[in-house]
């Protein structure tokens, strides 16, 4: 059981540092964010998702677009 917690936050944590790397954070929030996804994994993802969404709508993006 505690393996798969494991495993699921260190995934969670990588995605969380692409994100953050995608978002144009600075290198310290890139690493705080890395932790974050280790210590709280998806609520951290929900946080960035929430970021990117914002970003995507202020520039015009499709990902910013609701069905």
């Amino acid at each position: 059981m505690m393996e798969a917690y494991l495993v699921s936050n260190v995934a969670c944590s990588i995605i969380c540092a692409k994100w953050a790397l995608d978002l144009g954070f600075s290198q310290t929030r890139q690493t705080l964010f890395l932790i974050g996804g280790l210590l709280f994994g998806p609520l951290v993802l929900l946080i960035l998702y929430v970021y990117l969404i914002n970003k995507a709508k202020k520039e015009g993006q499709p990902g910013a677009k609701f069905i």
